[in-house]
């Protein structure tokens, strides 16, 4: 299944490529844009956490879902709560089978290099979203920098 690419720059000069399946009618949409943003802004964190999962299960696909937010007069704004997981393939294949999404991850699972690409999948609440994501740091750099920052 063939890839799109889109190459992001942030204001510290980091490189972002976001890969996804070129086939899906949605392309480009603001919740594609959302995601892009999400992916950038929490790269760090994200790419530890794929990187952690591999070496726990092996190969295999970060998903992030949204949670509800807490409601609490308190709070004067509400913020997203986003839930991540680890799915290997095996756990992957037990989902829906029609999935395109899910077709184009499993090419992708058979050859990522996790020390320089993630993959995520985004559980939304219409189609689920795919990425593959290289950056700035790669991974193993991500890992040691979240690691030392929660110490």
């Amino acid at each position: 299944m063939p890839d799109r690419t889109v190459e992001y720059q942030d204001e510290q000069g980091r490189l972002f490529v976001i890969r996804a399946p070129a086939d899906l009618v949605q392309m480009q949409d603001a919740l594609e844009q959302r995601h892009h943003q999400f992916i950038i802004t929490h790269w760090e964190e994200l790419a530890a956490a794929s990187l952690s999962g591999y070496r726990q299960a092996g190969e295999g696909v970060l998903i992030i879902s949204e949670a509800s937010p807490p409601s609490s007069k308190a709070l004067q704004t509400s913020f997203a709560i986003h839930r991540l997981a680890y799915a290997t393939p095996e756990a992957l294949s037990i989902l829906q089978e029609g999935l395109q999404v899910l077709h184009w991850l499993s090419d992708q699972l058979e050859q990522y290099d996790p020390q320089h690409t993630i993959l995520l999948l985004f559980a939304t609440a219409g189609e689920p979203r795919a990425y593959a994501v290289d950056g700035d740091p790669p991974p193993p750099q991500a890992l040691r920098f979240v690691q030392a920052i929660n110490n």
